[in-house]
């Protein structure tokens, strides 16, 4: 039960923080493309142990997965890749994107109803993880392939 709290608040603030620099001009490095997909990559591994799927967990987690790339696609639409005053890529989102990131949280939340997490007790971490893990890299796939179609460089 504690692993589960520390999770929602892990997953809370790794939410806030990423909302958070979605909507305001960043810099584009190759390594903050990698890293924090690579941290919720270790969180997934990490609680793979204790996961034990039934059929309608995998089901969930398919068609979650779906959704959230899709979702992850859609919100890339609206991401903006510039060359900033230096010469190097830059990125920033809108309020639209940041909808689009809601969205998937919002459907995550509906689906997890649907498919029975009512409560703490019944939320797996892998299942947390991994809509978030999708969307990060579905983002950084987009943004590595838009600067490189652009001619960018990468701070």
């Amino acid at each position: 039960m504690f692993a589960t709290i520390v999770s929602i608040i892990i997953i809370i603030a790794v939410i806030a923080f990423i909302l958070y620099r979605q909507i305001r001009p960043r810099k584009i490095s190759q390594k903050g493309l990698i890293i924090l997909p690579a941290i919720i990559l270790f969180f997934i591994i990490k609680s793979l142990p204790s996961f034990h799927p039934t059929q309608k967990e995998i089901t969930e987690m398919i068609i979650m997965s779906i959704i959230t790339i899709i979702l992850g696609l859609l919100a890339c639409r609206q991401l903006h890749i510039y060359e900033g005053a230096t010469g190097k890529a830059m990125a920033k989102g809108n309020w639209t994107y940041f909808l689009w990131w809601l969205a998937a949280f919002v459907i995550k939340s509906i689906l997890s109803v649907l498919f029975g997490e009512t409560s703490l007790s019944s939320v797996n971490q892998t299942g947390l993880y991994l809509p978030i893990f999708l969307l990060m890299t579905t983002r950084n796939a987009y943004i590595y392939w838009k600067t490189k179609k652009l001619g960018l460089i990468l701070h």
